[in-house]
């Protein structure tokens, strides 16, 4: 893509990622108050964690920032990798998080559970469950593949989820208290705690597979890779040139693309090959990730298999 066009994609970026610290600190800041007024250990949980999201998010501005610079001497490649290393160390956050209140849930339990407002919790759900689905919904709209973005929605996504159960929890309290079972809805609020974060172990898992396997540079989606045939098939047939060998991967936010044109002997040039790389270049530029063009001609296809 353009020099313009990634500079756009990394604003974006981290756009997104300050805008996920101010709903953050907004949704900590009620999470506190509620919590303390309340008593709620699932409330008091989120207002705790929160910081650490906080950092993580942080630490994903840092991130983009070094990843968006130029490759040097001594980081010819530039340093995209970065990014899927940082996804799998937020995925391992994650998981320490959801730990961490588990086992803080077994121990309320065992201690004889606490009392805890089935309305405040309803409540208190419902007010989560909105905010959170904003900001994912915003950030996902914002993400445009970028893996920064995804990982970062994927947060309030797991967020959504506890809201969720906490309102359903919430519910199933009013109606224990409604029909006299007094001595179970002390445990509610850390069962809550323990069923979502059984549920949202989901979050985690999904983003260290995905941030394994981007470290391997795998194939681009299915929408990348139908741009890219577009254009180097429209290159190619204004050339005259056979279909290519290919391989594609991409790695952060950079998209390789390797072509290897097999040609007749005598056929192919210098000039011949800048045209390609121009026109591959030109008809990318728009696609929201860096390109890492690779073209050459070549008359014995071992050399390329």
């Amino acid at each position: 893509m353009s020099d313009s066009g990634v500079a756009l994609a990394r604003q974006r970026e981290r756009r997104a990622l300050r805008l996920s610290i101010i709903v953050s600190c907004g949704f900590a800041l009620v999470a506190i108050v509620w919590g303390l007024i309340t008593g709620s250990q699932v409330m008091l949980l989120d207002a705790i964690f929160t910081p650490v999201s906080l950092l993580a998010t942080w630490a994903g501005l840092v991130v983009s920032k070094v990843a968006s610079e130029a490759p040097t001497r001594r980081f010819p490649f530039g340093r995209d990798a970065l990014i899927p290393l940082f996804v799998l160390a937020q995925a391992l956050v994650m998981f320490a998080g959801l730990l961490y209140a588990m086992v803080e849930a077994v121990r309320v339990i065992l201690e004889g559970g606490s009392d805890v407002s089935g309305l405040s919790l309803a409540l208190y759900g419902a007010f989560g469950t909105i905010v959170c689905t904003g900001a994912w919904w915003m950030l996902r709209r914002m993400a445009h593949g970028q893996s920064l973005i995804i990982a970062e929605a994927a947060g309030w996504l797991s967020s959504i989820g506890s809201s969720v159960v906490i309102v359903v929890g919430g519910i199933a309290v009013l109606l224990l208290e409604r029909a006299g079972w007094y001595d179970v809805t002390p445990f509610a609020d850390s069962v809550l705690v323990l069923v979502s974060g059984i549920a949202l172990a989901v979050v985690p898992i999904s983003l260290v597979r995905r941030g394994v396997r981007e470290l391997q540079t795998p194939r681009p989606d299915a929408a990348v890779v139908a741009q890219i045939d577009a254009v180097v098939d429209e290159v190619r047939r204004r050339e005259g040139l056979p279909v290519p060998r290919s391989r594609l991967g991409r790695l952060g936010n950079t998209i390789m693309v390797e072509l290897a044109f097999v040609l007749p002997e005598g056929a192919g040039d210098i000039d011949g090959e800048d045209r390609v790389r121009r026109g591959v270049t030109e008809g990318l530029a728009e696609l929201p990730l860096q390109l890492w063009l690779l073209v050459e001609f070549t008359h014995d296809a071992r050399l390329v298999d």
